[in-house]
């Protein structure tokens, strides 16, 4: 089988991430983990560091 030229990098460290199963308690899922600094990025991860689709407000003040 041949490698894809294309390699998923880690948004942390910009290291190598691979393919894997986590599993808890009650859910199954398959996410990326980096192998060289351990993070984890799915799908839920992935929506939630969108940016925002309207314009956040400010604190008072700033």
């Amino acid at each position: 089988m041949a490698m894809n030229d294309k390699r998923v990098r880690c948004p942390r460290c910009d290291g190598a991430m691979v393919f894997e199963r986590f599993q808890d308690m009650l859910t199954l899922f398959y996410a990326w983990r980096c192998v060289n600094c351990g993070e984890i990025v799915d799908p839920v991860v992935s929506k939630n560091r969108e940016p925002a689709g309207g314009t956040k407000k400010k604190a008072v003040g700033e």
